[in-house]
């Protein structure tokens, strides 16, 4: 790690594990991006934005760039502040005029701070002036990235640093609890030292308010840290065993975090200058009026809504904010908010006079308390305490919480007559009327009150305190600033009863699997016995195939449920093996609970409706190529047919041979001559043949209409055949794009000619729905590949269309070999549900010749990279590696081909042995090249973070609809959750690259997999 010479020491005791050594500080980005140093310490608030624009520029990604903080979140290290003036003490004596000096330089970097943080756009034109008058831009350093926007950015950065020094209408107040605190860390070898060493007592720049920083810090820390070991609790870490599905797939936590739904109706007066008071006095990574993105820094998903039935049982935590509009009726909305989920203490007096102590207290109040109760001088047990303000959200449960500790309360408002009388009178007044002034600072006239200010309005300029006036410091005790005070403290506390409520939820049934010297358990909660029955026959059908069984027990608890215990060991072994966490993990994955969730929300992206391809690229091969290397580095390439033969080479290619049939009809309804609608075969398998005839199959079918019944008669108007509806499966459903909802039938064509015949004679090519036009002669040859042969797709495998005949001549035949798995319309099926395990695969057959298989298995034998051609053929080759686990642990018996959804998980359990060759050779064992074909059906589905890719080193594929299975699948070749793909897929759309069907053309390498040979030259950090 290279650091700056005067904190090596310091860097070395951060990083025990690695070398430090001194750096120059003028080229230290560039040591870093040229790798002379695995790390390097940077500022962040200039550095780190300087290294994301170079990595940018260089890479065309900036997610590789892992900055660590360091004074971590865990509140093990304490650094204090930086960019700190020390002056000694024998200058500032001195009588030659330095202490004003001194004091003229502070007030006037702070006042320029606060016009910085008043007028951003202003300072930085006053930054450039400065660089031009100091000569900065002609020093030879790379810590500055010449853009507007690095300024733009730089400026906010550090502006927000500044505010946290904020103290009423004062920047730059240093907190002596912090300064302490980081003393003691630095010396904590040193022993007698003033833990306020160095810090200024002279008033230059202490503040004495009731404020405290360090307790705002210590709150959110303390939030934070629970959320962390919540989050690391449920992602079933033990050891590190149970993180990812393989110790090689290792991960330090994969849980979920706590959720808090925010409801605002209407709005809110505070909020109607949010982003002027964030701008002005806080952080958007630390403020009450940027909830979603405070929570996204602290770990905690935060979503801002209308409804509450709609999310109140998705969520950990609810906060309605009030007040409401005059036509909504507050109780009902209060009502709708259950208590265990209740962040805000909207139920908090109610519940504590029933005796539950554990619910949550109203947020603002509660920070009023703790800034109260944080020191000795906060005790209020026999004082008089007068509570300004009667609201139900602050004024009425602040006196409550004041009572409940010894206080003797009372409560005033704006109309109290005699409210000067009883200010003067109380040991602590604390102002939460919301009016600006409704106090005076001169009626505070009893010696060693506390003054706590909650209330505050803003005007558009500044924040106004309840308290008009200066308060006398030498009457009271303490007292709050605004801004300061408790507004800061008032988050930290929201975030830390989400955390409870989250903990208090996940207490039904157990966490985390627990571990004994002799085994691991877990507790599963069901609401009934029947549910409780259902997921034990599914973990059984699941330990049949992991050949590992777990230990059950039912506990039943009448009206509470009823809990399934399970209990994983290996008799043999007399102690916890590696399968054992491996079949805990795939017993959580049948769980369905958030914790396993899998969202479709993080695989989507915004496509433009220009980036999809109507039409195919002319002539075939002219595709624009998108090349993303083993180290995820994008290289652009503007012709596929001419780049691919170099990039291919000392590689097999595999091809999906499938043809597509003419597989959309048009049919009228009964009884309605007058309306054509869609009849779309959604797949037709392995059954292609001459001689078979349309009325010896029922075949399912697309109606794209939610009007139809079993036992219907369409007719096919081009040949005037009836199609009768065989049965009614349910409903087709597709989003309005893709033509909408349709009914799921299996129907019958009543005619004596084969299917091929049929569909050739009336059938039209299946083009996308998305095309949003008819197919026109040219799809016939456009939508098939050039090496096409069997038949029985209903949606073409369109990665190979980008292919020529000279292409795969220069590639050779020996150096390719071929499969065909017959495309279903479950190609075009979006997917709806938001937890991508509720979504249903159809199954496709697939067939391949035996003498082609033995061709790959010679090709892996050889050490040559497989590149697949298309998520067709990687769903294809990944399954036959299954079948062949299948086939080698003796099951399925005859039916060892047929593979289903998420059969892969139990059949990785104990898996990590079996080579791609070693079950690729059990699916040929006894079978001759004469025996000719393979047959097999696959509804494998492959998910990221779960799924470990088995065969298949480099895909080509074309760029995939949001949402769809085969994001998933390429985002899980990436290794990520869909960040790295939608970065990709982003940056594609604004360099012109056409998308889906008859868009342009990717060539993906699997992460730390040795990369295809090219002549592209690339750097990644």
């Amino acid at each position: 790690i290279g650091a700056h010479e005067d904190t090596v020491e310091l860097l070395q005791r951060l990083f025990p594990q690695q070398r430090v050594v001194a750096s120059p500080r003028n080229t230290k980005n560039h040591d870093l991006l040229s790798r002379k140093f695995a790390g390097i310490q940077v500022y962040t608030t200039t550095e780190v934005p300087t290294l994301r624009h170079m990595l940018l520029d260089k890479t065309k990604t900036n997610n590789q760039l892992v900055v660590t903080a360091l004074e971590d979140d865990n509140g093990t290290n304490h650094l204090g502040y930086s960019q700190m003036l020390f002056v000694p003490n024998e200058v500032l004596d001195c009588t030659n005029g330095r202490r004003e000096t001194t004091k003229a330089f502070l007030e006037a970097t702070f006042e320029g701070w606060q016009k910085a943080i008043q007028d951003p756009n202003e300072a930085i034109l006053a930054v450039a002036e400065a660089q031009k008058m100091l000569k900065l831009d002609d020093e030879s350093n790379d810590h500055w990235y010449p853009s507007a926007e690095f300024e733009k950015e730089m400026l906010e950065l550090c502006n927000n640093y500044v505010k946290e020094t904020i103290q009423g209408d004062r920047l730059g107040v240093l907190n002596a609890d912090r300064w302490s605190e980081a003393t003691s860390w630095l010396l904590q070898e040193k022993k007698n030292v003033d833990p306020l060493l160095g810090f200024d007592t002279t008033k230059l720049g202490s503040f004495p308010r009731a404020t405290n920083y360090l307790l705002v810090r210590s709150n959110m820390k303390k939030a934070t840290s629970s959320r962390l070991e919540y989050e690391i609790r449920l992602s079933w870490s033990m050891k590190t065993k149970l993180e990812g599905w393989s110790g090689r797939n290792a991960k330090t936590h994969n849980g979920r975090k706590p959720s808090l739904a925010v409801i605002t109706v209407g709005s809110l007066a505070r909020y109607q200058h949010a982003e002027r008071r964030v701008q002005l006095y806080s952080n958007p990574s630390n403020s009450w009026f940027r909830k979603t993105d405070s929570g996204a820094a602290q770990g905690i998903d935060v979503y801002e809504i209308l409804e509450i039935y709609k999310i109140r049982d998705k969520v950990d935590a609810v906060q309605a904010m009030w007040p409401f509009p005059d036509h909504i009726d507050s109780a009902r909305v209060f009502s709708a908010i259950p208590v265990n989920k209740d962040a805000d203490g909207i139920h908090y007096i109610g519940q504590l006079e029933i005796g539950n102590k554990d619910a949550c207290p109203p947020v603002t109040p509660a920070a009023a308390m703790e800034l109260i109760q944080h020191d000795d001088n906060g005790v209020v047990k026999g004082k008089h305490a007068l509570v300004v303000g009667r609201s139900p959200i602050v004024g009425s449960p602040l006196a409550h919480m004041l009572r409940e500790a010894g206080a003797t309360v009372t409560v005033a408002h704006s109309d109290t007559t005699n409210l000067e009388e009883l200010v003067g009178m109380a040991d602590l007044v604390v102002a939460c009327a919301g009016l600006p002034g409704v106090i005076r600072g001169e009626w505070i006239k009893k010696k060693g009150a506390m003054v706590v200010s909650v209330g505050t309005t803003f005007d558009g300029k500044e924040l106004q305190s309840d308290i008009a006036g200066e308060i006398p410091s030498s009457v009271v005790s303490k007292w709050t600033p605004v801004p300061g005070g408790v507004g800061p403290l008032s988050l930290p506390v929201l975030f830390r009863n989400v955390v409870n409520l989250a903990w208090a939820a996940s207490k039904k049934g157990t966490v985390s699997w627990q571990q004994t010297p002799a085994c691991i358990h877990k507790t599963f909660a069901f609401d009934s016995f029947t549910a409780a029955l259902e997921f034990a026959n599914k973990v059984n059908e699941w330990s049949t195939i992991m050949d590992h069984h777990a230990n059950m027990r039912f506990e039943h608890h009448c009206v509470n449920g009823v809990d399934l215990v399970l209990e994983f060991f290996s008799y043999e072994a007399k102690e916890l093996t590696e399968k054992d966490y491996e079949a805990a993990k795939a017993v959580d994955f049948l769980y369905s609970n958030d914790n396993t969730k899998i969202k479709m929300s993080d695989f989507t992206y915004n496509l433009k409706a220009e980036s999809i391809a109507q039409h195919p690229a002319m002539p075939r091969g002219s595709s624009k190529l998108l090349r993303v290397d083993g180290d995820g580095v994008a290289s652009y390439h503007d012709n596929f047919a001419e780049s691919i033969p170099s990039l291919l080479e000392g590689c097999h290619l595999v091809l999906n041979n499938s043809r597509v049939l003419d597989a959309r009809l048009g049919v009228k309804l009964p009884n309605n001559d007058n309306v054509v609608v869609e009849l779309m075969l959604l797949d037709l398998g392995n059954m292609i043949q001459e001689d078979i005839l349309c009325d010896a199959f029922e075949m399912d079918a697309m109606i794209r209409t939610e009007s139809v019944s079993e036992g219907d008669v369409l007719v096919e108007p081009k040949s005037g055949c009836n199609v009768k509806v065989v049965r009614v499966k349910g409903i087709w459903q597709e989003d309005s794009d893709s033509g909408g909802n349709g009914m799921h039938c299996l129907v019958r064509i009543e005619s004596k000619e084969s299917i091929f015949t049929f569909l050739e004679k009336f059938g039209s090519v299946p083009i996308p729905p998305y095309f949003n036009r008819d197919a026109i002669p040219n799809d016939k040859e456009r939508y098939n590949n050039v090496y096409a042969k069997e038949g029985g797709s209903v949606a073409a495998p369109t990665a190979g269309l980008h292919f020529t005949n000279e292409v795969l001549d220069e590639i050779g035949s020996s150096n390719r070999s071929e499969l065909c798995l017959d495309v279903g319309a479950g190609t075009f099926k979006p997917v709806i549900q938001d937890d991508a395990r509720k979504h249903v695969m159809h199954a496709e057959s697939f067939a391949v010749k035996v003498d082609e298989l033995r061709r790959m298995i010679a090709a892996l034998k050889e050490g040559k990279p497989l590149v697949v051609v298309g998520t067709t053929s990687t769903r294809t080759l990944e399954s036959l590696y299954w079948c062949g686990v299948k086939r080698l642990r003796g099951l399925g018996g005859d039916d060892f081909m047929e593979l289903q959804q998420f059969e892969w998980i139990p059949l990785s359990v104990g898996n990590n042995e079996v080579s791609a060759v070693a079950a690729l050779e059990a699916v040929v064992a006894g079978m001759e090249e004469e025996d000719g074909v393979i047959y097999g059906r696959t509804s494998l589905m492959i998910t990221p973070n779960l799924y470990e890719f088995r065969i298949v080193d480099h895909l080509i594929t074309n760029f995939h609809a949001p949402d769809s299975t085969l994001m998933l699948l390429v985002s899980a070749f990436h290794g990520d959750a869909g960040k790295q793909i939608k970065t990709i897929y982003e940056d594609a759309q604004e360099k012109g690259y056409r998308f889906l069907s008859y868009g342009d053309v990717c060539l993906f390498s699997r992460p730390k997999s040795n990369p295809l040979p090219s002549t592209i030259k690339s750097t990644s950090i």
